[in-house]
């Protein structure tokens, strides 16, 4: 189930994402790892496949849940944009806004329904990681504001 961004306070929805951070940050933590590829019997070959971990499973639905991954965002053709590819650099996303994240995280966890491993790929290059911490850090500067902590 894909819930909009709106239906979830920015705090909770903060928070969800924010503590995936301290485990993909585990000394030996493990995305998942690639099966297939195997020949069988008759010589044909299966063809290879990422399987999450339990935790970046819970990830995953999580992102969804908390209404990370957005309803009718064209993904596709964002993933192209300026504002996209300069995302991908840890200075920028360093400063991006919840919704540049939901936007980013949109795009990862969509396009690794079609390219195999993709989303592993962005855990092995840090992306996802920083993006956590981006959360995290917007999560602190939240509930810092006298407003968050009197509601």
């Amino acid at each position: 189930m894909i819930v909009t961004a709106k239906e979830k306070p920015g705090r909770e929805r903060l928070a969800g994402l924010a503590a995936f951070l301290p485990v993909f940050q585990a000394p030996g933590f493990s995305f998942g790892e690639w099966g297939g590829g195997e020949k069988t019997e008759s010589g044909a070959i299966t063809m290879p496949y990422f399987a999450l971990s339990e935790e970046a499973s819970a990830f995953v639905h999580a992102a969804y849940d908390l209404g990370w991954v957005l309803e009718g965002f064209d993904w596709p053709k964002w993933k192209d944009t300026q504002e996209a590819q300069s995302l991908l650099e840890p200075s920028v996303l360093a400063d991006a806004t919840p919704e540049q994240l939901a936007q980013l995280l949109t795009t990862l966890i969509r396009q690794d329904r079609f390219v195999e491993g993709g989303l592993a790929s962005a855990f092995k290059s840090g992306l996802l990681t920083r993006i956590l911490e981006r959360a995290n850090r917007l999560l602190k500067e939240l509930d810092a504001q006298p407003a968050a902590r009197e509601g």
